[in-house]
């Protein structure tokens, strides 16, 4: 999970999606190498040689699974964008001042295609049960996909309630169910069950035993993927209730956005990190409940 934070903070830097071959197979696999370079790239890319060298498991993984036309395209298309950006990189790199962000894009660019290289130098080394699909939908992408994503965190919660402010934490796990689209955004639905503690105050200001409340909320989802961040917005019902009576329910309203990234896929499923805030209103006789929930999750995706 170490490298799942460490993409957080880099996936926050990623704000545009870099263009990609238009055949299917190629395109796949140019998302997929430029996954794996990018994540590579977040914890400091150093000699090519060596960085290359151990992104070639991934790159087999993927490789082996195109056939040698879509390789080719792809490295025809590779050479071409680089051209266009002004490369080789190490020439536009001097001619911009020496600012790697001038060069950004050329240098994914260029990283990619010393991977592909190395990935197609070393294909006798594909083993014989990965035979090239058509089309190649990718290893490392979640495109064109049903996809379960589950996961659960901490929460800090802040409560308002008519002259009431007062501090709560608490957990929560969720489960949805949703269908990624063509650049890997999607739409999700499914349930969050999450439990809350406080120590609320008496009408002296006194604090009290400690108190436990439950939520349910059946959120829709909306996903914006970038290469490895991802934005999320989601609305839905929400139900509250408490010890003193867990079949008295009360109803409101969840919104929430969050901000996050995937790590590369780990045996069969994306394991990743997000931040997020929500904003609920319980509406309860007298004063309705709101409360503004901060919160860090883990969280894994299966393509379905």
């Amino acid at each position: 999970m170490r490298r799942a934070f460490v993409l957080f903070g880099f996936g926050l830097c990623a704000c545009t999606r870099l263009p990609a071959p238009g055949e299917p197979s190629a395109r796949a696999l140019f998302r997929d190498l430029e996954r794996q370079v990018t994540v590579a790239a977040a914890t400091g890319w150093g000699i090519d040689r060596l960085e290359v060298e151990a992104t070639l498991p991934g790159a087999l993984d993927s490789s082996c699974r195109v056939d040698p036309l879509a390789r080719r395209l792809l490295r025809g298309w590779l050479d071409d964008r680089i051209a266009a950006l002004g490369g080789p990189v190490e020439v536009a790199y001097r001619a911009r001042g020496k600012d790697l962000a001038r060069v950004d894009e050329l240098l994914v660019m260029s990283r990619v295609r010393l991977v592909l290289a190395h990935a197609e130098e070393a294909a006798a080394d594909c083993p014989f049960w990965l035979e090239p699909e058509q089309p190649f939908r990718g290893r490392q992408i979640s495109e064109q996909r049903w996809q379960l994503t589950f996961g659960g965190g901490g929460k800090g919660i802040i409560i308002h309630q008519g002259d009431r402010l007062d501090g709560s934490f608490g957990g929560a796990g969720r489960v949805l169910l949703g269908r990624t689209f063509g650049d890997g955004d999607g739409v999700y639905a499914g349930v969050e069950l999450g439990g809350n503690a406080t120590f609320p105050k008496d009408s002296s200001g006194t604090r009290t035993q400690l108190a436990i409340g439950a939520d349910l909320v059946a959120p829709v989802m909306y996903r914006y993927a970038l290469t490895n961040a991802f934005f999320e917005l989601e609305a839905g019902w929400l139900g509250h209730a408490t010890e003193r009576d867990w079949g008295a329910i009360d109803h409101g309203v969840h919104l929430g956005v969050a901000i996050g990234a995937r790590a590369l896929r780990t045996r069969f499923v994306f394991p990743g990190a997000a931040f997020g805030v929500s904003w609920e209103r319980i509406f309860v006789a007298g004063a309705d409940l709101t409360t503004i929930k901060l919160g860090v999750r883990v969280a894994f995706d299966l393509d379905l």
